[in-house]
């Protein structure tokens, strides 16, 4: 009865995560972001399964690690195309850059210790906070494919895997990414959908 219980809410948990990146990918459409939500993690790159075979392991049958247990040793290979933002408010929510990989930084800046406020245009803010509120509130492994808004670097394309991370006490409060760059081949909105083709049905 206690297992048949269990299944039924983590079914339900997994349903409202679906729902939520539909949502936020269908609003991606309808804004223009360029960018989306892919759950089913269909990364082809082996860099994304030992990023996510980490956290699994730190996790330890938990929902997820705290932060403390994933280390600059743990990352080492990996730690260049690592960034972590930390939820510092929620109702409405509120983010700080706690860690930005040396690659990142080359595209996004040294904003090591800033929040979202002083960093990030505010036309682009809402998608940021909605992206890491789903990894955090969602509990789960997500990822997200998009173009890069920043001035300079429009140019290219970003695969990110993001990762929940909780607190000391074990709240989920840290979103982690493993995140590459790679250059555009078009602007065409036609190669945009080509490069979204490999979302799972239904989640857009």
């Amino acid at each position: 009865m206690l297992y048949r219980l269990f299944t039924f809410f983590r079914q339900k948990w997994c349903m409202d995560v679906t729902a939520a990146v539909r949502s936020l990918n269908q609003k991606a459409m309808q804004q223009k972001w360029h960018h989306f939500c892919d759950p089913s993690l269909a990364f082809t790159d082996t860099c994304y399964s030992e990023f996510l075979e980490l956290w699994h392991i730190r996790a330890c049958g938990r929902p997820m690690p705290a932060r403390s247990q994933l280390t600059p040793r743990d990352l080492k290979n990996l730690l260049g195309n690592i960034v972590m933002f930390e939820r510092i408010d929620q109702n409405p929510s509120r983010y700080r850059w706690r860690v930005i990989g040396t690659k990142v930084t080359e595209i996004a800046g040294h904003h090591t210790g800033k929040t979202f406020e002083e960093t990030i245009p505010e036309e682009h803010r809402p998608r940021w906070i909605e992206c890491f509120d789903l990894v955090l509130d969602g509990g789960q492994p997500l990822r997200f494919l998009g173009r890069v808004h920043i001035s300079g670097r429009e140019y290219l394309d970003a695969e990110n895997l993001f990762v929940p991370l909780a607190n000391d006490n074990g709240n989920p409060t840290y979103a982690m990414g493993l995140c590459r760059y790679t250059p555009r081949h078009s602007d065409s909105e036609m190669s945009w959908e080509n490069e979204i083709a490999s979302i799972p049905g239904g989640l857009l």
